[in-house]
């Protein structure tokens, strides 16, 4: 599978994004000795993850063929080689499902959210 340039261009560039946010939270998480600001930093991630997803078209249910995943895969992989798929998807799969869909929902404006509670940018 062959992507056009200009999805190449937007996966690159969420990719960048995306990397630069976690390996920022995953810092603030190994500093972190808060349990209640642990739990915001590891909901971030989380939020992360799903804008990711968002962008560059991972959870558009028409084009989730396997060839297409695995392209998808690589190409993400080129720009972030070094990330722990099964840690990013494991914050997903421990939030409670209101949370769950909450964030899918608005995850620009929960991402907010617990960004002004810490204090913090990404």
């Amino acid at each position: 599978m062959t992507f056009s340039p200009e999805k190449l261009q937007q996966i690159k560039e969420s990719t960048e994004l995306y990397k630069h946010e976690i390996d920022t939270l995953n810092t603030l998480i190994y500093q972190e000795s808060d349990d209640n600001r642990l739990d915001m930093l590891y909901n971030l991630r989380a939020l992360s993850t799903i804008q990711h997803c968002k962008r560059i078209g991972l959870l558009d249910s028409e084009d989730l063929d396997e060839s297409y995943t695995e392209a998808l895969g690589k190409e993400v992989s080129r720009y972030f080689p070094h990330k722990d798929d099964a840690e990013l998807f494991d914050d997903l799969a421990i939030l409670e499902d209101d949370v769950k869909n909450s964030y899918f929902g608005d995850p620009e404006g929960s991402k907010k959210t617990l960004l002004d509670a810490l204090k913090i940018t990404l």
